[in-house]
């Protein structure tokens, strides 16, 4: 009794190592950006803790609040008479504080512009930091450029500030201040003096022990913000510090950019965020001691002056960043299908009133018969070729437009197995190696394949050598292939010599 004759089995070619990271392939999933241009530098953005997570963008003298569903702006704020500096949501997302360069500090219901709920004049000079606590409702930081840092409870404004930091403290504008997570009662300031404070809200005046800590950025500080109780990052030139408040000492330093670092923002698992005006944004990886770079983004409209992304709990749906330029740019990350591959679905209830009875198989006196002869898959072209013993048509089949590569390469390994690479090769003329060696000269630097290709490339050679100088076609050809081989000679002659490098550095 005759059996089937096997199939061809196809090659399996090894894997190659994955060229991107996990991290970078979920960063390169903010796509679709949304490029929207104001006349002035974007100078503040931030997104609502709660839900649907909308984000406040500050530029000139108002700020929009953008939908996190539409990417549209919804409400805008406009009532004041110079720059804005500051657009900040409060933990609930109930109210929006505003400072702007009258020293004015406004507080607003989130989504009423008419509701002016709270004004304060913490300052005759410009006020560039005004944030609510993080945990505590009533207590809301100001930060001006008198030198005075002040908290208030807004529940009693006319009492004034709670507590002041004067400017026997710092010596030039405050630009930052940051709330310790762990410890609602310290706060870290950033001054244009080059040094980052850390204060004690509950120490009076009097007693001269507010000034709990500070550190030395060593350029004008731009932005800090603690990411942990005993980590702090500032911000200032073109320097990232990162400092260990339980030993207060430095414990690493990032130069990854060539001008000033103007933003942080606060991912979450996913890292921290920085923006540069030399038009970086890249994430760092705050989890390894080496604070690895994970993935980053170049613009090229202007310097970084904000950046932020939604919060983990709205997975992190939108990136957006503000350019000096006036250039807003949001991406949003493509959201997971509702319904998830290959998990069944539960039948609706009509399906199963039309299904029903589908499992019968008659009474005792019928037998049903079912087939279970099995459908053969149809065989390939190259497949029936091989079968047949048609080896130079088996041959041409391989290099058919649109077939695989791994097909390809099935073939060229078969007939190399069978012993019949010279008869395939047998009688041809230039047009019919001419796309046999294109192929060959376009997947010649995939080591996979490459001696394989090899000994096809030797075999011609020896076959029609002495045709070379004849055709004008498979001199070209020979030419391209040569110029081929010498770039991957050079290749690997660099690769040795970047290898040797790398040796001397782990000695």
């Amino acid at each position: 009794m005759s059996s089937s004759r096997q199939r061809v089995s196809q090659v399996r070619n090894p894997t190659l190592p994955s060229q991107t990271t996990p991290e970078q392939r979920y960063w390169r999933g903010y796509t679709s950006p949304q490029l929207i241009k104001e006349n002035h530098p974007i100078t503040h953005i931030h997104f609502n803790p709660a839900s649907p997570n909308d984000f406040a963008i500050t530029s000139s003298t108002r700020i929009q609040v953008f939908s996190s569903k539409t990417r549209q702006v919804i409400k805008t704020f406009s009532r004041f008479k110079d720059v804005v500096y500051s657009g900040e949501f409060r933990y609930d997302g109930k109210l929006l504080v505003a400072a702007d360069a009258t020293g004015l500090v406004s507080i607003y219901d989130s989504y009423q512009p008419r509701n002016l709920l709270v004004s304060l004049n913490p300052s005759s000079h410009p006020t560039h930091v005004a944030k609510f606590h993080p945990t505590i409702g009533n207590q809301l930081i100001t930060g001006s450029d008198d030198r005075i840092v002040r908290l208030y409870d807004i529940s009693q404004t006319t009492k004034g500030p709670i507590i002041e930091f004067n400017d026997s403290y710092h010596g030039d504008y405050i630009r930052s201040a940051s709330f310790i997570p762990g410890n609602p009662n310290l706060v870290a300031t950033g001054c244009y003096d080059g040094i980052v404070r850390i204060f004690d809200t509950r120490s009076s005046s009097t007693n001269n022990q507010q000034l709990i800590a500070q550190f030395r950025q060593n350029n004008p500080v731009e932005d800090v913000l603690a990411l942990s109780p005993t980590t702090l990052v500032s911000a200032g030139g073109p320097q990232v510090k990162v400092w260990d408040l339980s030993r207060g000492s430095q414990i690493k330093e990032l130069n990854n950019f060539t001008k000033t670092a103007t933003t942080l923002h606060n991912t979450g698992d996913r890292g921290l965020l920085v923006g540069s005006l030399d038009g970086h944004v890249k994430i760092f990886d705050y989890t390894t001691s080496n604070w690895d770079v994970k993935f980053g983004w170049k613009f090229g409209s202007g310097g970084v002056l904000a950046c932020a992304v939604s919060p983990a709990a709205n997975n992190h749906k939108h990136f957006v960043t503000g350019l000096t330029s006036g250039l807003i740019s949001i991406r949003t990350r493509k959201t997971e299908p509702k319904v998830k591959q290959g998990v069944k679905q539960e039948k609706s209830n009509a399906y199963n009133r039309m299904m029903r009875g589908k499992d019968y198989l008659g009474e005792e006196e019928h037998r049903v018969v079912t087939s279970s002869t099995t459908q053969t898959k149809k065989l390939k072209q190259f497949e029936k070729h091989l079968n047949s013993f048609r080896w130079a048509e088996a041959l041409d089949s391989a290099f058919a437009s649109g077939l695989p590569k791994e097909h390809t390469i099935t073939v060229l390994n078969e007939l190399k197995k069978r012993g019949k690479i010279r008869i395939s090769l047998y009688g041809r003329d230039e047009i019919s190696l001419l796309p046999i060696l294109q192929w060959f000269i376009k997947n010649l630097e995939d080591v996979r394949s490459f001696s394989l290709i090899c000994d096809y490339i030797a075999v011609i050679l020896e076959m029609y050598g002495s045709l070379i100088d004849s055709s004008v076609v498979l001199e070209e050809c020979f030419a391209n292939l040569l110029k081929r081989i010498n770039i991957e000679i050079k290749k690997c002659r660099e690769a040795n010599e970047i290898g040797g490098m790398l040796e001397l550095l782990t000695v």
